[in-house]
């Protein structure tokens, strides 16, 4: 048999990209220990994931401790699953709940899984690179007062591109009408280990939050951990919907990975985030305003901003463009780009040259564009879509999400998809934003923008090679089961 082909295409691409400023946080430097050694089974002595009574219950104490949280618990499926879990088991069949358009696809599955019905926030936007940034407190009071049934809400914080809300602010009221409050901080497992980063959501007063340990901090990919704290939400409930949907064969791996990257962050995240926010800092206060690509520090709206995240404004260029070449002609590797930015996220296993190389790297892009040596790529027509667009379509489901989920369907090529009702989740990847749900209609500014973004070389689930995506069947589609 030949060498894995999976194996030999990563060890490829290890070759080629030096630097990683993507996920995950450990860049490939984590611990090294042998993986199939301690690859087990709940054998007498290793505990268990779903009755935690022994080793995994003490290191699950670890981990409520050095986050402050009271209770924390390790997941295997990723945040995905803690999301799922959290909305589940704090909401019942029929009831409602506050959900930014911002969320990301999990939270639409547990809407669909739970028969749960969303009450859509549109976020700020940052227009001149089009991304949704926070939710503010008045947009939530709006809806509260207009939704005042609304059992709680579900909020993204920090975002992908490292803005954030006033997630203690948006608590304090909440709980002041009795609602509870969910914090997707799948971007956010690092901010408690550095007091110059964003609050972060248990400090904030968060009944639950869900953290992805291994997008900036150094755990294995689908490794997590979902926190608790007070008895807004019941935990018990939560646990069982964990227990329902996560491996009935837990990973050891990934558990010890988790442990692992959370003992580091303790013992080692003040130091290394410093040196990322300091660099962060130098590097934006030096950059000339007038530069082709600029480094994005927040949009002054006192909420804070994830300095890990380096986001990168292009103008003359295209983000997608910048990302290539940093690839190709510096072995930098980003985590994603559009068409007038491109993230570089750090992590806790990002070191000093690799900072040095990405800020030289940048540097060195600028003064080749200013003179002339570096032709930008010429926008195609439509680059200054509004950007609205991407939310309108998940605030106009014309069926319940998850009786979309059960329709007869058809594959159709998306220019002729006009007036149809969407099959499947559409979402561009990364971050992960559905912009139309199963039983979204569509319209032609929608099938623009979705053209738009692929002639970009964003990539979109739901939407294949050929441009053809799911749509519920004409005849019958909104009552066929």
């Amino acid at each position: 048999m030949k060498k894995s082909i999976l194996k030999k295409q990563l060890e490829d691409l290890n070759k080629i990209n030096h630097f990683r400023f993507h996920m995950p946080g450990h860049k490939g430097r984590g611990n090294d220990f042998d993986l199939f050694a301690y690859d087990m089974t709940e054998i007498p002595g290793a505990d268990n994931l779903h009755d935690p009574q022994g080793v995994i219950e003490e290191v699950q104490e670890k981990c409520a401790k050095a986050y402050g949280s009271e209770e924390a618990a390790l997941l295997v499926n990723g945040t995905t699953t803690g999301i799922h879990s959290a909305i589940l088991g704090a909401c019942s069949p029929g009831e409602k709940l506050l959900v930014p358009t911002n969320c990301h696809r999990s939270v639409f599955g547990a809407l669909a899984l739970g028969r749960i019905e969303g009450v859509f926030i549109t976020p700020e936007f940052n227009t001149r690179m089009g991304f949704a940034k926070e939710v503010s407190l008045d947009s939530v009071k709006e809806a509260l007062i207009k939704y005042p049934q609304s059992r709680g809400m579900v909020l993204t914080n920090p975002t992908y591109y490292g803005t954030t809300s006033d997630v203690q602010a948006i608590g304090d009221y909440l709980h002041s009408q009795g609602k509870f409050l969910i914090v997707d901080e799948a971007h956010g497992a690092h901010l408690h280990f550095n007091q110059e980063l964003p609050l972060d959501a248990i400090a904030a007063g968060a009944d639950v939050s869900i953290q992805s340990t291994h997008k900036i901090l150094g755990s294995l990919t689908q490794s997590s951990l979902i926190h608790f704290q007070g008895s807004r939400i019941n935990r018990q409930r939560v646990k069982q919907f964990l227990s329902l949907l996560q491996s009935s064969s837990p990973s050891y791996p990934l558990m010890i990975s988790v442990e692992e990257a959370v003992d580091t962050a303790f013992e080692h995240g003040e130091d290394i985030f410093k040196k990322i926010i300091e660099a962060h800092e130098t590097f934006f206060k030096n950059q000339p305003v007038t530069a082709p690509i600029t480094l994005y520090n927040g949009d002054d709206s006192g909420t804070g901003y994830d300095q890990s995240k380096w986001l990168f404004h292009t103008r003359g260029i295209a983000g997608s463009q910048v990302e290539e070449i940093l690839s190709k002609s510096y072995g930098i590797r980003c985590e994603l780009s559009g068409k007038n930015h491109v993230l570089a996220m750090t992590g806790i296993g990002t070191t000093q040259e690799a900072l040095k190389a990405l800020t030289k790297a940048i540097k060195d892009l600028n003064e080749k564009i200013i003179h002339g040596e570096l032709q930008g790529e010429t926008l195609r027509p439509g680059s200054d879509l509004p950007q609205e667009f991407l939310f309108a379509g998940a605030v106009k489901t014309e069926v319940p999400l998850w009786q979309g989920l059960y329709r007869h369907k058809e594959k159709c090529p998306l220019a002729e998809a006009n007036e149809r009702l969407a099959g499947d989740f559409i979402i561009p990847y990364p971050p992960g934003i559905p912009v139309l749900l199963p039983g979204s209609r569509i319209d032609q500014e929608m099938i623009a923008g979705l053209n738009h973004l692929m002639d970009h070389g964003i990539s979109i689930v739901g939407i294949n090679q050929k441009r053809e995506l799911l749509l519920f069947k004409e005849k019958g589609d909104l009552h066929e089961a």
